[in-house]
C-alpha cells in the first residue's frame, strides 16, 4: 500500500503504456480537447446562426464542439494503448481467426474435426521442407519487427535530447535470401544519423549475424530500410551438370566452331582479289 502511495510500481507489475508517456499524452489530450471543442463549436455556431436563432444556434455550437473535443480528446488519451494493440494486429488477427473457426468447425461439424484440421496443417507445416521454410521466414519477419520496435524504444529513452514516445513506424518487413527486410518511417526528432554506429546493436536485437541501415528513398529522408543477414546464400552448393558433361566429352574430341577455318589450309591457294574488288570506291 505504501509503495502505491507513493507511486512506486509493484514487484511483477507490467505496464503496457509507461509512466512519461503517459503523462505526455494526457496532457495532449487536455490540448486537443481545448481546441477541437473551441475550432467545431465556433464553425457549427456560425452555420446554425444562419438557419437558427442566435442563442440556439450558440447551445447547439456548445454541444457539438463539446461532443467532438471529448472524442478526440479520448482517442488522444488512449492512443499509447491503440499503438501497442495495432503493433500486435497480426498475432491478435491470427489468434481470433484460430479459434473462431475451430469454434464455428466444432459447432457446425463434429468436434473432432478441427482438431483433425489443426493436426493436419501443422503435419504438412512443420512435416514439408519447402512449406516449413516459406513459413519460418515469414515468422522471422514477424519476430524482426518486433525486435526492432524494441531497439529503437531503447535508442529513444537512452537520447535525452528526443522526444519521449517517438517511435519510428515499422512499416513492412518481408523475407529475403539473406534474412529479412524491413521499411521503416522515422518520426520527427530522429534521423538516420542518429542511427549511425547501432547497426551491431540491431543485429543484436534481432538475434542475426548483421544489419545494414540505408535510405529507401532519395525523396523521403524517414523512409529507411533495415536488412538483417542471418546466412549467406551464396555459401550454398549449386547443382550443375556441367561437371557430367566434362566427364562424357574427356576421351572425345572438342566441338569446333563453324566460322573457324579447317585445319592446314594453304593461303597461298587462295586467289587474289580483282583490282576493282580492291577498291570498289573507285
Amino acid at each position: 500500500m505504501a509503495g502505491r502511495m507513493f507511486g512506486e510500481r509493484p514487484v511483477g507489475a507490467v505496464t503496457l503504456v509507461e509512466t512519461p508517456v503517459s503523462r505526455s499524452y494526457a496532457q495532449k489530450a487536455r490540448v486537443a480537447f481545448l481546441v477541437v471543442a473551441a475550432s467545431v463549436a465556433l464553425v457549427v455556431a456560425a452555420t446554425a446562426s444562419v438557419a437558427l436563432p442566435l442563442v440556439l444556434a450558440v447551445v447547439v455550437g456548445l454541444l457539438s464542439g463539446g461532443v467532438c473535443g471529448l472524442v478526440v480528446a479520448c482517442v488522444v488519451r488512449v492512443w499509447p494503448a491503440l499503438r501497442v494493440l495495432w503493433w500486435w494486429a497480426l498475432e491478435i488477427v491470427a489468434a481470433v481467426t484460430v479459434f473462431v473457426g475451430m469454434a464455428y468447425l466444432s459447432r457446425a461439424t463434429h468436434p473432432a474435426v478441427p482438431l483433425v484440421l489443426l493436426v493436419l496443417v501443422l503435419g504438412v507445416v512443420f512435416g514439408v521442407g519447402r512449406v516449413r521454410r516459406r513459413v519460418s521466414a515469414w515468422v522471422w519477419c514477424v519476430v524482426v519487427r518486433h525486435r526492432l520496435r524494441l531497439c529503437f524504444a531503447e535508442f529513444i529513452r537512452s537520447a535525452s535530447r528526443l522526444h519521449p514516445g517517438r517511435l519510428p513506424l515499422i512499416l513492412w518487413a518481408r523475407p529475403t535470401p539473406a534474412g529479412e527486410r524491413v521499411w521503416v518511417w522515422l518520426r520527427p526528432g530522429l534521423d538516420l544519423t542518429d542511427l549511425d554506429g547501432k547497426a551491431d546493436k540491431l543485429a543484436v536485437a534481432c538475434w542475426a549475424g548483421e544489419a545494414r541501415m540505408v535510405r529507401a528513398s532519395a525523396r523521403h529522408a524517414a523512409l529507411v530500410r533495415v536488412d538483417i543477414t542471418r546466412r549467406d546464400p551464396l555459401t550454398g552448393l549449386v547443382a550443375s551438370p556441367l561437371s557430367a558433361w566434362v566427364a562424357w566429352m574427356r576421351d572425345e574430341d572438342a566441338p569446333v566452331s563453324p566460322a573457324m577455318p579447317p585445319l592446314g589450309l594453304d593461303l597461298l591457294d587462295v586467289p587474289e582479289p580483282a583490282p576493282e574488288q580492291r577498291n570498289p570506291r573507285r
